[in-house]
């Protein structure tokens, strides 16, 4: 039977352990939600309590990358915590993917898998982005900054669009801190770099290679290949990285995701799920 335990409770950061007597920590993060309204419900993971790990869940209340006031405190906290396990691995989204790389000394990980994930939002770190400007304003650069945390035996995997080039040249600089990390390419996926992987209900794939199943990385980069031309995104995104030097290509693929599209709508409309 498992218990969940709130580990820290600050006024912008939360977590809590869900306890099942497991040997290995699994780590997750929160993501980056535009509809934030502070903190979200936590929701333990399915797949990692088949697998009997222990899950620790960190939340924060604002979309700041998990850097504010409560950091240094939740450090304290977890350094501690992870001292009772044996192993411990992380997953996470875009700021959380980000959120697996700055806790990772902290949590002392030894597998981390960050889809689509940020090296930094700091302005003068990243002045090529400007997504997060928002955020990044407010940014504390001295407390996120990764380069400290440079670990060349850490494991796992960095997915992303590689049509992309933000979240590809993201993905590259926390290759050259955390080089033994495997960058894994989805092109057309999108932002986070899964949503082909979603139409085709096959997001699962991440949780089994975030659990250190061997055979889950090109079983889900075979189900992204097989499923992205029927997806009007892939399309639209190999067209925009064409029309420089492919104007031929980049038609044929804006036609093909035209059609898509409309395809979609057609079937929207037949289904009578469109009101």
């Amino acid at each position: 039977m498992a218990a969940v335990v709130r580990v820290f409770d600050g006024d912008h950061l939360r977590a809590e352990l869900v306890r099942r007597g497991g040997a290995t920590l699994c780590v997750t993060f929160d993501y980056r939600r535009l509809d934030r309204a502070g903190f979200g419900p936590l929701s333990p993971s399915r797949q990692i309590a088949a697998a009997g790990h222990d899950q620790l869940m960190i939340a924060t209340r604002g979309n700041d990358w998990f850097i504010n006031p409560d950091t240094p405190a939740l450090e304290a906290v977890c350094r501690p915590l992870r001292a009772s396990y044996g192993a411990a691995r992380a997953l996470g989204f875009s700021m959380g993917g980000y959120g697996a790389f700055r806790f990772s000394r902290t949590l002392n990980l030894g597998h981390v898998v960050a889809v689509s994930p940020q090296v930094s939002i700091a302005p003068d770190m990243v002045p090529f982005d400007r997504r997060y400007r928002q955020e990044g304003r407010l940014f504390d650069s001295a407390l996120g900054d990764l380069t400290a945390l440079h670990d060349p035996a850490l494991q796992g995997a960095i997915l992303c669009d590689s049509l992309n080039l933000l979240d590809l040249t993201h993905a590259r600089m926390l290759q050259v801190l955390f080089p033994a990390l495997r960058l894994i390419r989805l092109p057309g996926g999108g932002h986070p770099c899964t949503q082909v992987l979603r139409a085709i209900s096959r997001t699962g794939l991440i949780q089994r290679l975030a659990l250190g199943e061997a055979a889950a990385a090109g079983a889900l980069q075979q189900a992204h290949r097989q499923a992205r031309g029927q997806s009007a995104g892939y399309w639209t995104a190999l067209g925009r990285a064409a029309a420089a030097r492919r104007p031929d290509l980049a038609a044929a693929a804006g036609w093909r995701a035209a059609n898509l599209a409309a395809a979609d709508t057609g079937r929207v409309d037949e289904d009578g799920d469109s009101a």
